[in-house]
């Protein structure tokens, strides 16, 4: 295990583009919403790192996690220090950066009681994950099984993956769900789970090395596949005859097109009959449950160019009491 202390962003980014990350670790497994294997594989081809920008939701995120560290210190009576550190295990392509870890007790009887002090005095030294979530994505994406709290599968990878690189026994998760209400998930260390990781991350750079690339998952890595052929040479042709998939293939995208097209025109002649018979009605109540929004947006300078004033416009049916659209 080797423990790295970038001084800048640059360096640390240089150090993830080195490693299959925690966060990377459930692209792998085809489990991660945010890249696929095929992704991976071209990210980490380049010689160099490709820098990204976090989103508002992260951005606030990371501004909120020293307060839910420091509220589940003073909690559950734990100590806790943030963990500026690129931890990587030797041989192996792994790679971690981590929120916080938990070092010690506090004396006294914490509030929430003792269970992260008994797992730190069992234990040793864990690692706390920090995450915010809204209330309704908690719902959704935290099932509750036989009494028991699941993260997302992306995250009990991420945890995972942290445990067997830093060589820790177990891990904290602590999640502060629509700003107001916390929830604590407590993971022991699973060897058998780590060394899948392991072996699946030293095959993925094996096969970087010999230039074996991962299946594209679509339409996820349409978007990646189209930039990576941007460029036509226009002495080459190819030719295709006889080739039934690309045939097939053309037939598909021209099909899909057509129908696109189709679908947009109804659309747009559908909207503009609606406002012939609304007027300039902002809300309008319909038969079966249906709601029609048609407000104006303001007209508004963006950046270079006017944008002019418009209508929204949004045609929304009222759930039925199951959940289920009516």
């Amino acid at each position: 295990m080797a423990i790295h202390f970038p001084k800048s962003r640059d360096e640390w980014l240089t150090l993830r583009h080195k490693y299959v990350s925690s966060t990377e670790q459930a692209a792998l497994h085809g489990l991660s919403p945010y890249m696929t294997a095929f992704e991976l594989h071209h990210s980490k081809a380049k010689d160099t790192y490709t820098d990204f920008e976090a989103g508002e939701r992260a951005k606030w995120g990371l501004r909120q996690e020293e307060a839910v560290a420091r509220a589940m210190a003073d909690d559950y009576g734990i100590k806790v220090r943030k963990l500026n550190a690129y931890v990587s295990k030797d041989g192996t392509g792994m790679g971690a950066s981590f929120d916080y870890e938990i070092v010690g007790v506090k004396e006294g009887e914490p509030a929430e009681g003792r269970v992260l002090q008994e797992m730190y005095e069992n234990n040793g030294p864990g690692i706390l994950e920090v995450k915010t979530v809204d209330w309704l994505q908690f719902q959704r994406q935290w099932p509750e099984v036989e009494g028991e709290r699941e993260a997302p599968a992306h995250i009990e990878i991420q945890v995972q993956a942290q445990l067997h690189v830093i060589e820790r026994k177990w891990a904290a998760i602590g999640v502060l769900v629509g700003g107001n209400e916390f929830k604590l998930l407590v993971r022991d260390y699973d060897a058998d789970v780590g060394k899948a990781f392991e072996a699946r991350t030293k095959q993925f750079w094996k096969d970087l090395k010999a230039g074996k690339v991962p299946p594209a998952v679509f339409p996820q890595d349409a978007d990646l596949i189209a930039h990576i052929y941007s460029y036509g040479d226009p002495s080459k042709v190819l030719d295709a005859q006889g080739n039934l998939e690309i045939e097939a293939l053309c037939t598909e995208y021209m099909d899909a097109a057509l129908l696109k097209k189709g679908a947009g025109d109804r659309q747009d002649a559908a909207k503009a009959k609606l406002l012939l018979l609304i007027g300039d009605a902002s809300r309008v109540l319909v038969d079966g449950a249906i709601t029609i929004t048609a407000g104006t947006v303001a007209a508004a300078r963006i950046e270079a160019y006017d944008r002019k004033a418009y209508r929204s416009f949004k045609v929304t049916k009222k759930a039925s009491k199951n959940g289920a659209k009516e």
